[in-house]
């Protein structure tokens, strides 16, 4: 799951807020000691050395942890008190936290034992009480960094997994619903229509046989029900065959809307390497449907252009047609385009462009940007430029 970008920047803010007050720290325990029995100059650049590199930590915690480690055990020796080891101590909980164990681990034994050492070699190698209480004092510090660092990423992994079930249990809910709406619909609402259009039918068929001219209503309904059951058709497919509807077969759908007398030129940039999510790739093939839709039907032009591309983390879906925006109405079609994009936190603009009337969706898609990081490497270098694959087809025919 991706942090949100607001998440991360406050994540940031927060790291060098807390670099800045261990810096503080390790310098104020460095400038006590000096006032003492003074500090070697050497000192100073590995007290400043630990909470300088802690920033980084969300990307290079072992990097950040070894540091801060090495760091310690190099001023071990002048006993400059608690405050020199609080940034080795923070360092240790979050390369826990980063899930980093055995290292972790490895790393607190290497520090008790050293400590230990140290201490018993200042005592003249006698095992005295003083040697046991401030060899305890860090071992136990350094263990409590250990299981804090363990037990907020266990945490994190429960919280998170309770969302992505509460969010599997809501597409299931979300899902069963619409199953038992399209059953409900093909009970009722198309066998009335059936009926509809099969006496229609039979009565023209009648009316001709006679020799006579049918009445225009009779024909309108007839006409009508032929739409409406196409329509409805298409309704309870939607409805059960949520998963069938993806980006890959938007070319599919462009061949249905031929013999409208339209030009529909589609020009789709996607990434080759990287998927993407299946509920953003649904949502981008329901506006180029319904975006489609209101073209054929109100644009009064002849050209629409599909336009489908990425960023980072952000799907762009672009429908623009040639005819006139002012006289298109909102309805139901452009209310349930944004209910589609504001349900994933996106952003839809509906209005003139530059091409004509121009719908555009921009919707967020996490799977985008866990994509580029799975592929990155190891080191801080930008993730690979996306290989581009463009597809453009023209459908065209008369009406």
């Amino acid at each position: 799951m991706t942090t949100p970008p607001g998440t991360r920047l406050t994540g940031r803010r927060l790291d060098l807020v807390v670099a800045a007050v261990m810096l503080a720290d390790t310098l104020l325990s460095g400038a006590f000691a000096a006032a003492g029995s003074g500090v070697p100059l050497y000192a100073w650049p590995l007290l400043a050395a630990g909470p300088a590199v802690f920033p980084l930590w969300r990307r290079h915690p072992r990097a950040v942890m070894l540091v801060n480690v090495a760091a310690l055990v190099a001023i071990g020796h002048l006993h400059l008190g608690p405050l020199s080891a609080i940034p080795a101590l923070v360092a240790v909980a979050v390369c826990m936290y980063a899930g980093h164990r055995r290292l972790t681990i490895a790393t607190v034994l290497f520090l008790s034992t050293f400590t230990f050492l140290g201490n018993w070699q200042t005592a003249g190698f006698q095992l005295t009480g003083n040697v046991m209480e401030q060899s305890m004092l860090v071992i136990g510090w350094l263990h409590v960094a250990l299981i804090s660092g363990e037990s907020r990423r266990q945490r994190d992994a429960y919280m998170a997994e309770a969302e992505h079930t509460r969010e599997e249990a809501v597409k299931r809910k979300a899902a069963d619903e619409r199953v038992r709406i399209a059953r409900e619909l093909h009970d009722s609402l198309t066998h009335s229509i059936s009926v509809i259009r099969v006496q229609a039918g039979v009565a023209l068929h009648l009316a001709r046989k006679r020799g006579e001219e049918p009445a225009p209503a009779l024909v309108a309904v007839e006409e009508a029900a032929k739409d409406a059951t196409r329509e409805l058709r298409e309704t309870l497919t939607m409805l059960r065959d949520d998963d069938g509807h993806r980006l890959s077969r938007v070319t599919d759908l462009i061949d249905r809307y031929r013999g409208l007398g339209f030009d529909i030129e589609i020009a789709c940039v996607i990434d080759d390497h990287a998927e993407v999510g299946q509920e953003a790739d649904h949502a981008a093939y329901r506006i180029v449907q319904e975006a489609l839709t209101n073209a054929v039907r109100h644009s009064g032009g002849d050209r629409v252009r599909v336009h489908v591309a990425r960023t980072e983390e952000v799907l762009i879906v672009e429908v623009a047609d040639n005819g006139d925006p002012a006289g298109v109405v909102p309805g139901r079609g452009l209310t349930g385009m944004r209910e589609r994009v504001d349900a994933l936190g996106g952003a839809l603009h509906v209005g003139p462009g530059e091409y004509g009337f121009t719908v555009r969706a921009e919707i967020p898609d996490s799977t985008l940007s866990d994509s580029a990081l799975s592929n990155s490497a190891p080191s801080d270098s930008a993730p690979p430029v996306p290989a581009q694959a463009a597809q453009t087809a023209t459908a065209e025919a008369a009406r």
